[in-house]
């Protein structure tokens, strides 16, 4: 049965409230006993054209259950659009495999770009409107006590707040008959239409813009919204913001949604080299201006802004840069991985700048992705023999040591997390990547290794790069390799010395079985009749800290430790 069958199917808030996975009781204490000031905490944003945005953040347990509504609205809504054959979406906003990018790709390369904006979007659809919707629309026709169930869980102030999980699904919902009567207005006028949440863009290449869409307004240069779009708008529920109506011409720069389009989807050339200017500045000095052109800032009033130390906006500009020329770029992805764009390429250096420079404390990166997850919990069993490593006086662990999290973007990007041969790489390309960074690095990058034959490319790193001789039978506690780079093996065994992380628990552990399967430890994942590291790490060993013998991490740890007390006294000195 699909999900929009099941919910059909529902009769009752209860109902409602077992397919979405939670107790009657406890959808009825949100909506029915939790003060309504208590459900949402409000905070405002500045607009980029000036004024402030609400910003209404459900309190946890309503936004679980906003979350869940969520997911099954948006399920709803994938069975609906897949039952319109090959139909190109005209909704971008808050959808999966949609974006700003795909959005802007329709309107490339036109003669004429117009750009409109709906007025106060989410609060213009009430609860009144949520509800019918959801009882009259053709692809739902739900119970009424269903859908007014709906309406109150989604609904705060007798709107859709921005900063509930729900609301983008909803409104995406609710307003797509509107994009079907625009889309066919815009076909029958020889124009692509699409929107953005509420940004609305028509264009065409057609010699002269139909004025029933847009006209230049009289005795002005500007362009105003045409009779019929404005009517069919206003008929639909929705108000035109006047001050935000603009047109493009071909020999003028073209934009949707903030990005170029007139011969290909790019950021703006200013907002580029802004973003060049900003990293350079970060990577000598730690800190970085952020200049007046972008909007959001206020007036120029002759007063020198303090600089900025924190790496969070200008790691969200690069990383928008890189994902907007990326999606523009027609290559194969072995081509762009070979020969990466200069976005891609300052993207990389900042990720360097970040992980291996810009440290707050010492940065440790493992050969294997359980292997942070092992160390995670022999530190805090072991938390009274390493004090610098481990604070549990709090109500959560505060480790002294960050661990390198793999992510998609240090894969892709930073070329990190396929084991000892992307490490090797990384020894050999260290003093590359560090150099330009100015100013001073206080703690040090430790590569966790199994001193086992998969080691035997990082060992031939180090004899080429620090001239060191490493082997499995090596038995120094660190390797110092350059700059605040340094590698740590695992402790060597007595016979032949070759040894791995997982090695390090008790025999009786790694005998454990999981649904009559045993334990592997040279595989990640999971194969017939045996488990991989994945499942060792989160269904054996995680819930069993509290009662697993790590002694036998802690001369690994002091390993560990004694690298970071070398780089201090470096770093000193």
């Amino acid at each position: 049965m699909s999900q929009i069958a099941k919910l059909q199917a529902c009769k009752s808030r209860d109902d409602l409230a077992d397919l979405l996975g939670f107790k009657a009781s406890a959808v009825a204490f949100i909506l029915h006993k939790l003060p309504a000031p208590a459900r949402y905490t409000s905070y405002t944003i500045p607009k980029k054209g000036g004024g402030a945005r609400q910003i209404d953040v459900p309190v946890p347990q309503l936004k679980k259950l906003q979350r869940h509504l969520a997911n099954l609205l948006g399920e709803c809504e994938r069975a609906i659009n897949e039952s319109y054959d090959n139909r190109r979406p005209l909704a971008h906003g808050f959808r999966t495999g949609c974006s700003i990018m795909t959005n802007a790709r329709v309107h490339k390369c036109k003669r004429y770009v117009f750009n409109l904006d709906l007025e106060d979007f989410f609060p213009s659809l009430n609860f009144g409107r949520v509800r019918g919707f959801f009882i009259n629309n053709q692809h739902f026709k739900l119970d009424p006590a269903v859908a007014t169930a709906i309406a109150q869980i989604a609904c705060h102030n007798n709107s859709l707040p921005q900063g509930s999980p729900c609301s983008p699904i909803i409104s995406n919902l609710v307003t797509n008959f509107l994009d079907i009567r625009l889309a066919k207005l815009a076909k029958r006028s020889g124009c692509t239409y699409s929107r953005y949440a509420d940004d609305l863009t028509f264009s065409t290449n057609a010699k002269t813009f139909p004025n029933w869409i847009a006209l230049p307004e009289y005795g002005s240069w500007n362009w105003i919204v045409g009779g019929t779009l404005k009517k069919v708008i206003e008929a639909a529920g929705f108000k035109i913001n006047a001050t935000k109506s603009r047109m493009h011409f071909r020999p003028s720069r073209q934009l949707v949604t903030g990005l170029v389009v007139n011969k290909k989807v790019n950021v703006k050339s200013e907002y580029w080299r802004s973003a060049r200017a900003m990293a350079n500045s970060a990577f000598r000095t730690g800190a970085y201006f952020r200049p007046s052109i972008y909007p959001d800032l206020p007036p120029n009033d002759g007063t020198v802004p303090p600089p900025i130390t924190s790496l969070m906006q200008l790691e969200g500009i690069l990383n928008h840069i890189a994902h907007v020329r990326d999606f523009a770029d027609t290559r194969s992805p072995q081509e762009k991985r070979n020969v990466p764009t200069a976005a891609v390429r300052l993207y990389r250096r900042f990720l360097h700048f970040k992980y291996f420079a810009a440290l707050n404390r010492p940065l440790v990166i493992c050969e294997g992705k359980t292997d942070s997850i092992y160390l995670k919990c022999a530190l805090r069993s072991l938390a009274d023999n390493f004090p610098g490593l481990v604070d549990l006086s709090g109500d959560k662990p505060k480790y002294g040591v960050r661990f390198l999290r793999p992510s998609k973007v240090v894969h892709e990007i930073m070329r990190l997390g396929s084991g000892s041969s992307d490490l090797q790489l990384l020894i050999r390309h260290y003093s590359k990547h560090l150099r330009g960074f100015k100013m001073p690095i206080h703690h040090p990058v430790i590569l966790l290794v199994d001193n086992d034959d998969g080691a035997k490319e990082i060992f031939s790193a180090l004899k080429a790069e620090a001239k060191l001789d490493v082997s499995v039978t090596s038995k120094d506690d660190f390797y110092y390799v350059c700059r605040n780079l340094y590698v740590v093996k695992t402790p060597e065994k007595m016979i032949g010395g070759k040894s791995c992380i997982e090695d390090l628990f008790p025999s009786k552990l790694l005998a454990t079985k999981l649904d009559g399967k045993s334990f592997n430890m040279k595989k990640e994942h999971d194969a017939p009749g045996e488990y991989g590291k994945q499942a060792f790490a989160e269904k054996v060993v995680v819930p069993n800290c509290g009662t697993i013998d790590f002694k036998a991490f802690k001369p690994l740890l002091k390993r560990i430790e004694s690298a970071i007390i070398d780089y201090q006294a470096k770093a000193a000195g």
